[in-house]
């Protein structure tokens, strides 16, 4: 069973009150993340030339994968 497994049966055995509160907070955080990543995607645009733009979006493409794959 996966740590993602293992957290979503023990929500599952949680009163319906606090599911509600879990998926609240992690809603808020999903948003905050998404707001930040627009926030720092707006600060930077233009930071990086051609060459090292496209090396920055490999490693964040390996990095996706990593997390994918844990």
């Amino acid at each position: 069973m996966t740590v993602i497994e293992t957290i979503v049966r023990g929500v599952q055995n949680l009163p319906l009150r606090e599911q509600v509160e879990v998926a609240r907070y992690v809603h808020r955080l999903a948003t905050g993340t998404q707001k930040e990543r627009a926030d720092v995607l707006r600060r930077t645009h233009g930071a990086l030339d051609e060459a090292d733009g496209e090396a920055f979006e490999q490693a964040m493409n390996d990095a996706r994968r990593l997390e994918a794959h844990g």
